[in-house]
């Protein structure tokens, strides 16, 4: 009996070094030394090369110590099986997605590539939201995890995520993606189908407001029919008023296959006067260049820089050259600037308003670089987008005014948790419940004011959220109600507003680039930020307050 006492004390005793050991160096347990061929055949554990069960959740993590493939560090330092939520594209995370009352939302962004400045600020912006909700505990007690895939801008990369988000992640709502041709793409053959609701925080082609779509398709920005009408105008005003020239000529270079660049082409076409566009070459140069993002590869945009200055050189250079795509406009500025003798005026969409972009750009093309967008900064006293700016500046140290539709990505976050909130977590659910957002008592985001949107919400009510980017005031297509449009200019390489050039009655208003500096800086304006609630405040710091972002990204 003493003998067993022995055996068992001295079992103990070596079983606790053990354990003391595997604490200090981070070793992992057997699992009962369970041989396996595959993780699948290990309860919660992984397979080894030595093909025995090892408990990986007993080894702690940090930056400095990651886990293994297929594990994702957890705020308190374990490591946890991702359960195959996170895979290629999809390999970035923020939140506890592998809670088991997560409410994930999929995020489908360019993070990578030529697309990468116009993506990120959408990403951060959409985990300022995230940060909100959290804050107040999630939705219904279900904390907001985001599964990010990186598209790269590119037509099949984005949908590759898509399909790992809808099949393999299980999400219920995905923000995203940020082109028009790749939202219609994934709507009609994947999410639609699967009732996964899909709410692009920029895809602004008209196409997809007649989408027949169940109701599972929305945006935060408005249709690109008001753009248009806002960009021909704006044309016509240069090439009257602005160019020197008797009969100025007018490049016109529009991305090939690509439903948002068409949609603008027509809209910009019909507005033109009818001596620009229904005169030879020496007035009116159309062109269509390759479209790197559907994969377009038997040739490229150089070769359409290429006809420009050949025509040029016979029938004369453009005064005015509008190009109508996303980030490549810049390159093909900057080659068509080397190639032409002149110095054209450039006029470049909302796709293409892109910092990192303008910030390589040569510094020949200051001020000659004109742009429209919806109005990005709104009124100087609208209370949402003030209270989100600062949020924005305190946390990432960029200004927002920078940058395109970032107010609308953080808005796309706040009406899908809202909405499910209202109605529950399917996909047909959060989209029954975005319905009741556009009237009832004004909601602004913040955490306080969410929390009561969600009481009013859960309680039967409706409310009217009033978003960081403007009134949605979603119609019955999930379109948000039409934002002015405003003219950007590529100035000390940024690209600030300066001013609305087509207000909400589409009246035109002349503006120039490079006439008076914008002041874009926050303003103090005492009670004028009486209705932003308790969540705005001046001091940039104080933000913080209503946007801790847990650090938890893998």
């Amino acid at each position: 009996m003493n003998l067993l006492h022995r055996l068992i004390g001295s079992s103990v005793l070596a079983t606790a070094l053990l354990l003391g050991a595997c604490a200090l160096s981070g070793c992992s347990l057997l699992i009962e030394t369970e041989t396996c061929q595959s993780d699948a055949d290990c309860a919660g554990g992984t397979c080894s090369a030595d093909s025995i069960c090892v408990d990986d959740s007993a080894a702690p993590c940090s930056e400095d110590a990651p886990c293994p493939d297929g594990k994702l560090c957890t705020e308190a330092g374990q490591c946890v099986s991702t359960r195959g939520l996170l895979a290629p594209p999809c390999e970035l995370s923020y939140g506890n997605i592998t809670a088991d009352n997560a409410f994930n939302l999929g995020v489908l962004l360019p993070l990578s590539g030529p697309e990468e400045g116009f993506g990120r600020p959408l990403l951060d912006a959409a985990r300022l939201a995230q940060s909100d909700f959290n804050g107040i505990g999630g939705v219904l007690n279900r904390p907001v995890g985001l599964i990010v895939c990186d598209t790269r801008g590119l037509d099949d990369q984005a949908l590759a995520g898509a399909r790992h988000l809808v099949e393999e992640a299980g999400v219920e709502a995905i923000i995203g993606p940020d082109y028009s041709s790749q939202t219609i793409d994934i709507a009609t053959s994947l999410t639609i189908d699967n009732e996964v609701v899909l709410i692009s925080p920029s895809a602004t082609a008209a196409t997809i407001s007649g989408l027949v779509d169940n109701d599972l398709v929305w945006r935060t920005s408005a249709s690109d029919v008001i753009q248009g009408i806002a960009l021909g105008e704006l044309l016509t005003f240069m090439l009257n008023d602005v160019v020197e020239a008797e009969a100025p000529k007018l490049a016109l270079l529009t991305r090939r296959d690509d439903t948002y660049a068409d949609g603008l082409q027509s809209a910009l076409i019909a507005q033109l006067p009818a001596e620009i566009t229904g005169g030879d070459n020496t007035r009116f140069a159309p062109y269509n260049y390759a479209n790197a993002s559907a994969g377009q590869t038997g040739d490229d945009y150089f070769d359409t820089v290429g006809d420009v200055i050949a025509d040029a050189a016979s029938s004369g250079e453009p005064d005015v050259v509008v190009i109508l795509g996303s980030s490549e406009a810049w390159e093909i500025a900057a080659a068509l600037d080397e190639g032409l003798s002149g110095a054209p005026l450039y006029v470049f969409v909302d796709a293409a308003r892109n910092t990192d972009q303008a910030q390589a750009a040569p510094e020949s093309l200051q001020g000659r670089i004109w742009g429209t967008a919806p109005q990005n900064i709104g009124a100087a006293d609208y209370a949402p987008y003030i209270s989100f700016r600062l949020k924005y500046l305190s946390e990432y140290n960029r200004d927002p005014n920078d940058f395109q539709f970032v107010a609308n990505a953080f808005d796309a976050l706040y009406v899908v948790a809202l909405g499910a909130a209202g109605e529950g977590f399917t996909g047909p659910q959060i989209a029954e419940g975005m319905k009741r957002l556009s009237s009832g008592n004004t909601v602004d985001p913040g955490q306080s004011q969410a929390q009561s949107a969600i009481n009013t919400l859960r309680g039967g009510g409706s409310i009217n959220f009033r978003g960081a980017s403007g009134p949605l005031n979603f119609d019955e297509h999930g379109d948000p109600q039409a934002s002015p449009i405003a003219l950007w200019c590529f100035d000390s390489n940024r690209l600030p507003e300066s001013g609305v050039i087509l207000n909400e009655m589409l009246e035109f208003v002349p503006q120039r680039c490079g006439e008076d500096s914008f002041d874009d800086e926050p303003v103090d304006e005492g009670d004028s930020f009486a209705d932003a609630g308790s969540d705005a405040d001046l001091d940039p710091d104080a933000a913080d307050d209503d946007a801790d972002i847990s650090r938890d990204a893998d």
